[in-house]
């Protein structure tokens, strides 16, 4: 996220610009809100839609408790993981041409 401020710094974004009144943005001294711009947004969504590859915690869950394969449920995690990180980039897409409307 702070590489992202960084890159709306240099983009010259009002926002996100540091002037002599509003001190240094790492403090927490003068906080002020500020928007989050369409790629700390994209940064957030993908997070959140949790693409993980292998559900080691899952496996782990069903070999304790006697499960014949515990690690029969790599292949629904993927599918369920591919489908919400699509849906996440489909949802930044649309709100991001939103908003330059």
């Amino acid at each position: 996220m702070s590489d992202l401020e960084e890159l709306e710094r240099a983009r010259g974004n009002s926002e996100f610009v540091v002037t002599a009144a509003s001190g240094s943005l790492g403090s927490l001294q003068n906080c002020e809100a500020r928007a989050a711009s369409n790629e700390m947004c994209t940064f957030l969504v993908m997070n959140i839609s949790s693409l993980q590859l292998i559900p080691v915690n899952i496996i782990a869950y069903r070999g304790q408790y006697g499960s014949v394969n515990p690690a029969a449920v790599i292949a629904p995690a993927i599918v369920a993981t591919f489908f919400s990180t699509v849906v996440a980039v489909i949802y930044c897409k649309v709100m991001g041409k939103e908003s330059r409307m």
